[in-house]
């Protein structure tokens, strides 16, 4: 929890922040501030649990602070302090609804009883809050799941006896239980800064958005991932390629889907064949299946319908030989000759059109673990360890097509271009660049290190490796560092508020710009202030 202090007298302020055992008491962060004033400012940044606050004080008195602070949250817990018995300031805060009023000289012993009262009350109001929340999510959350069940059924094991029954039920389950039926699969791609460990995570909030978006109503789907994590689309009806066989539809919910999962999320959507009974959906899925595998080999973002999926496909298999020879003209340094083996890779890609494109993926991976064995031989790079491995591999699995795989494997010859046409001026051009992009954009909402990558056309693993070796630091310690420099030239001036300073520096949450700061610069922003101008 937490305790701001608000009082005038330093000597006050001291007293009741180093005098009284706020951790055994279950206070986990202490505040202060010297005048109401600073204390809206402070309380707007921390938003406190209980707020200690003395009732006479310049510039804004604390009866002024909690009227005013009362708009902005309603939750903190005040408690008065005061060295006069005032009974109109007494009113004042019995209308405030104060918990308590306690008289100066402060006796500690009472301050800690007082405010071991007011730790109770939040977590008695805490736990009926999360009650309610509990209550409300499993109300929430169970449709989406539900439904997700059923299209997991569908795909796999309509013929199971509590499918038909389930799906007399449409209100929940949508689906007629007539066909036809058509089958959708989106492959999703997240970009880096929004891809968490476990994507789990981003999929349970798209699920439940697909399933709670009111436009997505009126098609009467149902959504759930695979075990595959692929998003499957189950639609009553039938869709195909031409506009007189609905094509409008899925143009539609294509539309929708791309609205609803953000610029974060790239959307590749392939559409199944029509069937007309249940038993037939698990058919449409995997044709979906493949017509979304299908979008890895073309450019631009369209929906793939299984009628325009070609047969002819057939596994791409790692060429040993290949990748030897490749090894061997990277150490001659026939650099064009490197190149024209990842452009030949990527043709017969092409020509198999293998529909694993996990295995399509192993094989440039292979061909790139030998140019880094290379640029470890020639000292261009430090030794690849199985953590950078893993990394490089999670970059190539978010990729989406063919095109920017051949990129991606490209961008690492640029280790070996600049060794060769002169490294240390061209890497210092290369530096400046760099940090230039980053002082012109880190304060943009969203600034991630892909970006910079894309800007300079390296890859994301290179640059982190090629600006630690130039450098001595990471990129994200320098961008970590230039936030909080701005931060602390944007904090000189007193006119700017804190919500401010934060959203100058790409923060979209002030609290947790103060959480950062203080982080990194040992004092949260309004403590800061306060020394540089005291």
């Amino acid at each position: 929890m937490k305790l701001l202090i608000v009082d005038d007298e330093e000597r006050t302020r001291e007293l009741l922040k180093n005098y009284i055992p706020w951790a055994e008491l279950g206070i986990d962060q202490v505040f202060t501030a010297r005048n109401g004033i600073m204390a809206l400012e402070l309380g707007r940044e921390v938003r406190p649990d209980i707020v200690l606050c003395d009732v006479r004080m310049p510039k804004m008195n604390g009866i002024e602070f909690a009227q005013q602070y009362q708009t902005i949250d309603q939750t903190s817990i005040f408690i008065f302090l005061s060295g006069f018995s005032d009974k109109e300031y007494l009113k004042a805060a019995i209308h405030l609804k104060a918990l308590n009023y306690i008289e100066k000289p402060v006796n500690l012993d009472e301050v800690k009883s007082v405010v071991s009262t007011a730790i109770q009350l939040k977590r008695e109001e805490r736990k009926k809050q999360s009650e309610d929340e509990q209550l409300k999510a499993g109300f929430d959350h169970g449709l989406p799941y539900l439904r997700q069940e059923m299209v997991r059924k569908l795909i796999a094991f309509p013929t199971s006896v509590h499918v038909r029954p389930a799906l007399q039920s449409r209100e929940t389950f949508l689906l007629p239980s007539e066909g036809p039926y058509t089958v959708l699969s989106a492959l999703l791609y997240w970009s880096p800064i929004y891809l968490p460990e476990d994507p789990v995570i981003v999929q349970e909030q798209l699920l439940f958005k697909l399933n709670m978006q009111p436009q997505l109503d009126k098609y009467r789907a149902l959504f759930g991932f695979d075990s595959n994590h692929f998003l499957i689309i189950v639609l009553a009806g039938a869709y195909r390629s031409s506009f007189r066989d609905n094509r409008e539809v899925i143009d539609s919910l294509y539309a929708d889907l791309k609205a609803i999962a953000g610029q974060n999320i790239e959307v590749r959507l392939g559409i199944g064949t029509v069937v007309q009974d249940i038993d037939e959906i698990p058919i449409s899925y995997h044709a979906a299946r493949q017509a979304g595998f299908m979008q890895f080999y073309v450019e631009g973002l369209k929906p793939i319908f299984a009628n325009e999926v070609s047969t002819a496909h057939s596994p791409l298999e790692t060429n040993w030989e290949d990748v030897r020879l490749t090894r061997d003209e990277l150490r001659k340094g026939n650099l064009d000759a490197v190149k024209q083996s990842i452009d030949q890779l990527t043709e017969r890609a092409r020509q198999h059109m293998d529909m694993d494109i996990v295995r399509v993926k192993d094989t440039f991976f292979q061909l790139l673990l030998a140019i880094l064995e290379v640029a470890v031989q020639q000292g261009l790079k430090e030794l690849t360890h199985d953590a950078e491995r893993r990394y490089i591999w999670k970059e190539i699995d978010r990729i989406s097509n063919l095109n920017h795989l051949r990129r991606y494997l490209l961008s690492f010859l640029q280790l070996f271009y600049e060794a060769k046409s002169g490294h240390a001026e061209q890497g210092l051009s290369k530096m400046r660049e760099i940090i230039r992009y980053i002082h012109s954009h880190f304060h943009e909402n969203g600034f991630n290190i892909q970006q910079i990558a894309d800007h300079v056309n390296l890859s994301e693993t290179y640059l982190c490796s090629y600006f630690k070796k130039q450098r001595g630091e990471t990129i994200k310690e320098f961008i970590t560092h230039t936030r909080v420099e701005k931060a602390k030239e944007l904090l000189l001036d007193r006119e700017v508020k804190l919500y401010e300073v934060a959203i100058a520096l790409g923060f979209t949450d002030a609290n947790y710009f103060s959480t950062f700061f203080k982080r990194y610069a040992g004092v949260s922003p309004s403590e800061y202030r306060e020394r540089t101008q005291s």
